[in-house]
């Protein structure tokens, strides 16, 4: 795969003791707060432009997908349905995702044996999980912004359907990165209601559908612990981790351990082994050329290292102290705007420091992002959405169309190519990748004055 490739927001935390929250131990985690309809949905105002989200994207499903993806995908989904889960681990495939969204393929694989699609409707039905995550990704945005006006709360829905990026990487290219953003959104959505136990249970799931959720892990983890007591703490961890085992049980069975040698693998693949694979960010500033050195000793002599230490090391530790950063920065933040700010930024760190880096793996970044623009009315996070959400699609169309020429436009294409754009002496890819560097210093400097002062949100 290309893998071988509060209310108003940001007023200052009273000082007081922790919310006593109620606990739902059941698998529906009390869906009616998504569909009580007349309470939370004025349907005659998000129905069309559902509706024209989902006809958009069975259209341009018609489109070719990224082959080597949605070939991946249906290896997988075939094993699944011949040799059932418990075996799928064990067999000699290229591996590298995590159990959860097996459950997705291994039902699609069933469904192949019944009415045994061809090519093109297989990698069809593949599009379809990503394309009903997106629709769920705007209604549940929709929902999250439920103080706001009505107008910009359809509005927030429709701008994310539209998203050149959304649009790419699951209609057309047949990546389930949407899958992760709705379910990021979702854990969101219940821990701003005030439902830690829900929002908890779903980031499980998001972590066993693309285990790079974990990047929001430290900000959502604090968020919770410091408005809520040690008890809920405690439980909270331990249904997460029931969840866990009975969601990989069909794979590892009695050995549910095994899921961490899986997990590590699955990252130490040694074309994965760069500072940055395709992904315009920190390690690519150099260019593409620099971006694919190694982050590691022992792959190509005197390469991997800086100042003895390897490259990977770096990142973490890059990471590490962003995330702590943010935390920081946010400390006194709350509301929903600063809940999804915080989780945004958590990502976009991710994928700005770590090496190993996809360029996909900020896409979860940008639903939150647009949420907390809204909801905090702020027209810089506004324009930062747009304006590195752009860059974004250019990164996944610079791939999409490098393996494969469906939608390459050659002038378009010769631009990601050049050496020496507009006589500045660097690369396109360069100047990209700088331009998503420079955006983090902004989405901080918005963090840190939401965080900072007493009244409501109001244009930032």
């Amino acid at each position: 795969m290309v893998k071988a490739k509060a209310g108003a927001a940001g007023l200052r935390e009273a000082q007081s003791s922790p919310v006593e929250t109620s606990l739902d131990f059941s698998f529906t985690f009390r869906l009616e707060d998504l569909v009580r309809l007349p309470e939370r949905v004025r349907m005659p105002g998000i129905l069309p432009v559902l509706a024209a989200g989902l006809l958009l994207r069975l259209v341009l499903a018609l489109i070719p997908p990224f082959q080597i993806d949605t070939g991946t995908f249906r290896a997988w989904s075939d094993s699944l349905a011949r040799d059932n889960p418990w075996n799928f681990y064990k067999t000699d495939f290229f591996t590298d995702y995590a159990p959860g969204y097996m459950y997705v393929l291994w039902f699609i694989g069933k469904l192949n044996q019944l009415f045994h699609f061809n090519q093109e409707t297989f990698e069809y039905v593949l599009k379809l999980p990503s394309i009903a995550a997106d629709l769920a990704s705007a209604y549940v945005l929709y929902l999250l912004l439920k103080d706001q006006k009505q107008e910009w709360r359809v509005g927030a829905a429709a701008i994310y359907l539209l998203f050149p990026a959304v649009l790419i990487i699951g209609p057309i290219w047949g990546q389930v990165d949407s899958l992760l953003a709705f379910l990021l959104l979702l854990s969101i959505y219940f821990i701003d209601r005030e439902r830690p136990m829900a929002g908890a249970l779903v980031f499980t799931l998001g972590f066993l559908t693309k285990p790079q959720i974990i990047a929001t892990l430290p900000f959502l983890a604090v968020w919770i612990m410091r408005r809520n007591p040690p008890r809920v703490w405690l439980q909270i961890t331990g249904a997460s981790l029931a969840l866990l085992l009975v969601v990989i049980f069909p794979f590892f069975t009695f050995k549910p351990w095994d899921l961490i040698p899986q997990l590590y693998d699955a990252t130490n693949v040694e074309n994965y082994r760069v500072k940055s694979f395709f992904a315009y960010n920190f390690w690519n500033i150099g260019g593409l050329f620099e971006g694919f050195k190694p982050d590691v000793t022992g792959i190509q002599p005197g390469q991997g290292t800086l100042l003895g230490i390897d490259y990977r090391y770096w990142g973490f530790a890059l990471f590490a102290t962003s995330i702590v950063g943010i935390i920081r920065v946010m400390w006194n933040s709350r509301g929903t705007g600063a809940l999804a700010l915080g989780s945004a930024l958590s990502v976009y760190v991710f994928y700005m420091f770590m090496t190993r880096m996809h360029e996909r793996y900020v896409f979860a970044a940008f639903l939150p992002l647009l949420a907390a623009a809204v909801a905090l009315h702020s027209r810089t996070l506004l324009a930062l959405f747009g304006t590195l959400g752009m860059i974004h699609f250019f990164n996944l169309y610079h791939v999409y169309v490098y393996y494969q020429h469906d939608l390459r436009w050659n002038a378009f294409y010769k631009w990601f190519e050049k050496s020496n754009l507009l006589g500045t002496g660097l690369e396109t890819v360069q100047v990209l990748s700088l331009l998503m560097v420079v955006g983090l210093p902004f989405l901080i400097a918005v963090a840190y004055r939401i965080s900072n002062r007493a009244q409501p949100a109001g244009v930032t």
